[in-house]
This record gives structure tokens, sequence and C-alpha cells, in this order.
């Protein structure tokens, strides 16, 4: 009876332990797995890793740059073509070249004293990644004994510096700086900005035009201006952060038909060790133990990376079937699914499908895009179909890009537009999906011509 139960117990543990390691690995990225495996080697004597042609082509993948697409949900990698990455562009300046540039602008011929120079190298120093100075006047006065209007004169000296903007405290400074070097404080852009930057956040362009008894078209145009200044002072110098990804899957049209396959040409070659498995026959003892456990924990991690394509190419082409129409169409063919559908489908775990999903991405010929897009939500409409949320989120899209922009469309307006082509959708869900597509409510978009 003892004997069985112990059985039991080591069977459990056994099939835990091989779970556990495949749904890690199937879980993780490609470019994640590479570390993993990495590691894994490192640790494992009994792991043979093999690059040979696996290595990764870092300069394919530079130009696959991930950006985000209007739904905040999905993201899709476009390819930079050749040309455009030999055009000549504006040099930016990586976050560490930022400290360098501002020392570069300290003017030589200039009466600053020392102190006045520890100062702006103290200012230079606390500057945040957007630019902003993160200490007060106070701290500097205190540090240096000298008065506050020391502090500020030098503060002043840093504003003149480029990038516009650099050394502000804030938004209203950041704004304020960049318009005098263009007008003078009396100008309308510079009394928006320091006298109602909260109505400019709302849109509430009638008030100020009434304040200054101006037309509207007049605080319109000043509006404009004071939007194409940068609310960061680094935004446009430090250059943007790009996540670089390696897709997992590559589906290619062969013949007429969607043909997949799992992208494993950047991951190393894994196998077992034979000199080890040689010696582990003629040695015993403490070592063979050491062996033996290795030998085990190497030979799971092979059946997971085995596990790990299969699930991967099932679920692609089980994708490539049931989404044919966006392979062939585009985002807008989409077609409501679910990860319990799928699960379903390939007579799975949905936790599987979560972990196959996750941090994937899929090369297609126009485009790397993430596996979880593939996975639209939707609704029924009046006629029994099912629209995709991408489907309603572009037509909201294209509603407000045609709209009079003296009257731009409520969210109420938008949801009895959309009711009235046959899509029962609330106005809180449209407002929804506005934000997500990142466009600004109706108040904000109003403009006076």
């Amino acid at each position: 009876m003892q004997l069985e139960v112990n059985i039991k117990q080591n069977l459990t543990l056994k099939i835990t332990q091989e779970m556990q390691q495949s749904l890690q690995v199937l879980q993780m990225s490609a470019v994640e797995l590479q570390a993993s495996l990495a590691e894994k080697v490192a640790e494992n004597p009994l792991l043979n890793i093999e690059y040979q042609d696996h290595h990764v082509d870092f300069k394919r993948i530079e130009k696959m740059a991930l950006l985000k697409n209007h739904s905040g949900s999905a993201a899709s990698v476009k390819h930079i073509s050749e040309d455009y990455l030999h055009t000549k562009r504006p040099v930016n300046l990586e976050v560490e070249d930022i400290e360098k540039h501002l020392v570069e602008q300290i003017p030589s011929n200039t009466n600053l004293s020392a102190i006045e120079k520890k100062i702006l190298l103290f200012y230079i120093k606390n500057l945040n990644e957007s630019g902003y100075l993160e200490v007060s006047l106070e701290t500097a006065a205190d540090k240096f004994d000298v008065p506050i209007e020391a502090a500020e004169k030098v503060l002043g000296l840093l504003h003149t510096f480029e990038p516009a903007g650099i050394g502000a405290r804030n938004l209203k400074e950041c704004l304020l700086i960049q318009i005098a070097e263009t007008y003078s404080e009396s100008c309308l852009p510079y009394l928006i900005v320091e006298r109602h930057l909260d109505e400019l956040a709302q849109g509430s362009l009638r008030k100020i035009a009434g304040l200054y008894k101006l037309p509207k078209e007049e605080v319109q145009s000043a509006v404009d201006f004071i939007r194409s200044l940068k609310p960061k002072p680094l935004q446009e110098t430090t250059r943007s952060a790009v996540e670089y990804v390696i897709p997992d899957i590559i589906a290619d049209k062969v013949g007429g038909e969607w043909v997949v396959s799992v992208n494993r040409k950047h991951l190393p070659a894994i196998s077992i060790n034979e000199h080890y498995t040689h010696m582990m026959k003629e040695c015993d003892g403490v070592t063979k133990e050491y062996l033996k456990a290795n030998l085990k924990d190497a030979s799971i991690l092979i059946q997971g990376l085995e596990q790990r394509d299969q699930t991967l190419y099932r679920l692609a082409r089980l994708l490539v079937e049931v989404q044919a129409d966006f392979f062939e169409k585009g985002l807008m063919a989409l077609k409501p699914m679910r990860l319990k559908d799928a699960a379903e489908l390939l007579e799975v775990h949905e936790s599987t499908i979560s972990r196959a999903v996750n941090s994937k991405y899929i090369q297609t010929p126009f485009g790397v895009f993430k596996l979880q897009m593939l996975f639209a939500k939707g609704f029924l409409n009046t006629e029994g179909k099912i629209e995709s949320t991408s489907q309603i989120k572009t037509r909201i899209k294209e509603l407000i890009e045609s709209e009079d922009s003296s009257k731009p469309y409520s969210d109420q307006k938008l949801a009895a537009i959309l009711k009235g082509e046959n899509v029962q959708i609330s106005r809180r869900t449209v407002a929804k999906y506005r934000e997500e597509l990142l466009i600004s409510s109706s108040a904000k978009r109003v403009r006076y011509s």
C-alpha cells in the first residue's frame, strides 16, 4: 500500500515538473527564450548549444520598429526600407549624449563665475528624461550658498540652450520658453499659456475669445501655434523607445496557399552532450547522481522546446484558417475570436493558448504583428452578424476624420450614427474606443476657421 502511494507521488511530481518546464518555455517570446537557453546551458553541462547559422541577424531586427496602432491593444511591426535607412535624417541624441550636448553650449567667453558654472552643471545633472529640471531654486541656492536670485539667473541661462524648453520646471514654463523665442511676452499665445492653460486643455476657445474680445479664428490660430510646441524638451532629441522583436511564426503565401512555420532561425540548437552521457556510465556515487539529475533536466527542456514548436505550429495553422480574410484583406477583415475558441478547436486548455499567444509575433509579407491581435473582440449587430472591435474602431475613426471640425460629433452622436448602420453600441463604449484611438473629445476637437 505504501509502495503504491510513493509511486503515485513520484509520478505526480514528474508530470508536474515536466509540465511546469513546458509551460514556462511556451510562455516565453523568442527573445526571452534566447536568454533563458543561454542560462540553462551555462548551468547544465549535459546541454550542448549550437549556433551555426542560428545567430540573430540584428541588422534585420533593427529594421522592425514596434509601433502601437491606434487601438492601443494591438501592435504591428513595420519594415523600414533600405532606402529609408540610407536617407539623411536629423541626428537623434541618445539620452547619455544630452549632458555633453548641453555642456558644450556653456559659453566660454562670458563673465560666468566658477560658482555659477557649478550651479549650471548641477542643473544639467538634475534633468529628467523629459528635459525638465527636478531640483528647486531653493535646493540649488542652499547647496552652493548663494541667493535665490543667483540660482534663478543661472537657470535663465540654461533656458537659452537647445533644445528649446530645456530646464523648464513644468509644462507651462516649457511652453513659455519656446514662445518667447519667437514672440514677445505680450503676444496672445504667451497670454493663453500663462493665464489660461486649464481652459486650453479643456478646449474652451470660445471662453478665451470672449475674455479678450477677439474673433474665435484668431484664438484658434494662437492655439494651433501652441499645440505645435513640444510639451517635453527632449521628446524629439532623444531616440524614442523602440522594442525589437523576433517573429515566432512565419506565414507565407506559396502557390496560392498560406503556409506557416515556426521560426527557429534565431534560436540555437539544443542537444544532449554525449561526452557526459558516456562518462555517466563509467562513474558512480555523487558524480553519477549529479550527471543523472542534469540529464533529466536537459531532456525535460528539449521536450519542452519540441512541445512549444508543436503548439505554436498548430495554433498558427488554425489562425491562418480562421482569419483567412485578414491575411488577404488586412485588419478590417479580422473576425472576432476568443482564446477559448482556439482552445476548444485545438482540444487544449485555454491557459495553454494564453501562454502560446503571450509576447509572440507572426511575420507576414505585409508586416509583423502581435499574435494577440488576431484574437479580435466583437459583438452582435442588429442583423445578427458579429462586428469585430477593430472594425468598429476603424469606422469611428473614419466618421471623426470626415466630420465638420466646427461642429464635431459627440460620443452620443457617433453612437447614434453607428446604430443607424446596424451596430448596437452605447455612448460609453464609443467614448472608450475613441480614447483608445487617442482621439480627443468633441469639445477639444472643435476648430474655428
